[in-house]
């Protein structure tokens, strides 16, 4: 049975996106989520939960500004 991948969105009024994932593991969540930050700007700050240390990653991205 295949792991449920989440990727929860918010886009602030100012422009700024925050991704966070659930259920993958390790660096997976930084894959997963490259084309999606590269189509959004540039990554001004990176988060990574001790999810990610334990090896499920949770991570948190704050201050990708929309173009």
């Amino acid at each position: 049975m295949a792991t449920k991948i989440q990727l929860e969105i918010e886009i602030a009024p100012d422009g700024t996106v925050r991704i966070e994932t659930k259920g993958l593991k390790g660096e997976s969540c930084l894959h997963e989520t490259e084309s999606l930050e590269k189509a959004l700007g540039t990554v001004t700050a990176r988060e990574k939960t001790s999810e990610y240390y334990a090896g499920t990653a949770a991570r948190t991205q704050t201050g990708t500004k929309r173009r």
